[in-house]
C-alpha cells in the first residue's frame, strides 16, 4: 500500500473515532443545531475570506467552540466545518487532512479550557492559542502535501514547509486577530447557551417524618 492510501486509510480511522465519540457523548437536539450553525459559520468565514490568502476565522472559530462546548463538538465543528467549506474549494485528498486538522483544534480548544480549570481565558491568551492551533493546521497540511505529492523524504517535507511558512505565519497572524478581537465575545455567548441546556440533578431532601411514614 502507498504512502498516499495508508494515510487516507488512517485519517478515516481517526474521523471514524472522532464521530463515533461525538455520537457517544448523546448531544441533545439543541447542542446538534449549534454544532451544525458553529460549522456553518466556520465554512462560511472560510469562504468570505478566499480572496485574502490565508486568513480565515475559521480557527479561532473552531477552537472557541472546543473552549466553550467541550472536545467532543469542537472536533464535529473543525471536522464539518473543513469538508463543508471545501463544497466550493474543491474537494480532493487534502480534504480529510483538513478535517482530521480543525478537528484537533476543536479539541485543542477543549484541552485550553481544562488548563484555566473552568476560568474563560483572557484576550491574549485566547488569540495567542489560536495562532499555535492555526500553525499546528498548517504543519499538518504541509504533511499532507508531502504524503500525498512528494517523494516522502525529510529534505522534500523541508522544501514543503519552507514555500508553505509565509501561508502559515498568515494564517497564525490572522487567526490570532480575530480570536483577540471576538473570541472573548463567542466563548461567552456559546457559555450561555451551554448552561441554559445543562440539566443538573439534585436529589429532593426527605421532609419530616418520611422515616416514621415508611416504618408504618
Amino acid at each position: 500500500m502507498s504512502w498516499s492510501l495508508a494515510s487516507l486509510a488512517l485519517l478515516g480511522l481517526v474521523l471514524f473515532v472522532g464521530f463515533w465519540w461525538y455520537e457517544r457523548t448523546h448531544p441533545p437536539a439543541r447542542v446538534v443545531a449549534l454544532v451544525a450553525t458553529l460549522a456553518a459559520l466556520a465554512a462560511l468565514g472560510r469562504i468570505a475570506f478566499a480572496p485574502v490568502p490565508s486568513v480565515k476565522p475559521t480557527t479561532a472559530i473552531v477552537l472557541v467552540a472546543g473552549l466553550a462546548l467541550g472536545a467532543a463538538p469542537g472536533f464535529a465543528v473543525g471536522a464539518v466545518a473543513a469538508i463543508a467549506s471545501n463544497l466550493f474549494f474543491g474537494q480532493g485528498p487534502w480534504t480529510p487532512w483538513q478535517m482530521v486538522a480543525w478537528g484537533l483544534v476543536g479539541i485543542g480548544g477543549a484541552l485550553l479550557g481544562a488548563a484555566c480549570r473552568g476560568r474563560r481565558p483572557g484576550r491574549l491568551a485566547l488569540g495567542l492559542a489560536a495562532a499555535v492551533a492555526a500553525l499546528a493546521f498548517g504543519a499538518i497540511v504541509d504533511l499532507s502535501t508531502w504524503t500525498t505529492f512528494g517523494r516522502h523524504t525529510l529534505g522534500e517535507y523541508v522544501v514543503i514547509a519552507t514555500a508553505a511558512l509565509p501561508f502559515n505565519l498568515t494564517h497564525a497572524a490572522g487567526s490570532f486577530a480575530f480570536a483577540f478581537a471576538f473570541g472573548p465575545a463567542l466563548a461567552a455567548a456559546l457559555e450561555r447557551f451551554r448552561r441554559r441546556f445543562a440539566i443538573e440533578w439534585v436529589p429532593l431532601a426527605p421532609e419530616p417524618g418520611d422515616d416514621a411514614r415508611a416504618i408504618g
